[in-house]
């Protein structure tokens, strides 16, 4: 479906897709009323995802996951972000120097900032993740890195872990507390035993949730 989209030219970026609507999918291959009512309320709900996560969908070269979620929390807005100066990026957990300049550069562009102004004129306004955090949970001022495959997708385990107070990491430094290792962790598990970081399966983590 994707394919006929971009093929026919009525999707070119992804401000498009909000400009979709029941007779521009009426016309591609194997599309039911009901497919068609499917994906015009997905796109609606689309709207107001997290900021994180938008963020990360940009594609803003150096900026994964966890540098977004950092940058939502901080700047709460999109339009904050995009006039942050490099200094003031540069000030966020995970934002050094290079990736700083990277987002800056990023929203330096016209038609990034184009493509924004498009999105917003759309009715994208993404939302911003209330955080309840416990205290007293083992995993306050932790830092986790999670590797290989598991039971659940590696965001929602990775909400498991910072609803309750932790931080989540994409490597593996002295300043990481615990490894939550999957079926085939690779490298990640490597350097974590080099480090003496703390490894654990998802068996004990499941039962750390639950303590």
């Amino acid at each position: 479906m994707v394919g006929q989209l971009v093929a026919t030219g009525a999707v070119r970026d992804v401000s498009d897709i909000y400009q979709l609507d029941a007779a521009k999918f009426s016309k591609l291959e194997r599309t039911g009323e009901k497919s068609i009512r499917n994906l015009l309320e997905a796109i609606e709900r689309s709207k107001t995802r997290p900021l994180w996560r938008l963020i990360f969908a940009l594609g803003i070269l150096h900026v994964g996951e966890t540098s977004s979620r950092g940058l939502a929390n901080h700047f709460e807005s999109l339009r904050a972000l995009m006039e942050a100066t490099p200094e003031d990026l540069q000030r966020i957990p995970d934002v050094g120097e290079v990736v700083g300049s990277s987002i800056h550069q990023f929203f330096q562009e016209p038609h990034n900032r184009e493509l924004i102004a498009r999105l917003e004129k759309a009715g994208v306004r993404p939302t911003i993740e209330p955080r309840v955090i416990a205290r007293d949970s083992p995993f306050s001022d932790t830092t986790w890195v999670i590797t290989g495959t598991l039971s659940k997708p590696r965001d929602e385990i990775a909400e498991m872990i910072i609803s309750r107070g932790g931080k989540v990491s994409g490597s593996v430094s002295k300043k990481t507390s615990y490894l939550l290792a999957g079926e085939e962790a690779g490298s990640k598990l490597d350097k974590a035993k080099q480090l003496g970081v703390k490894i654990i399966e998802e068996q004990k983590f499941r039962r750390m949730i639950e303590s």
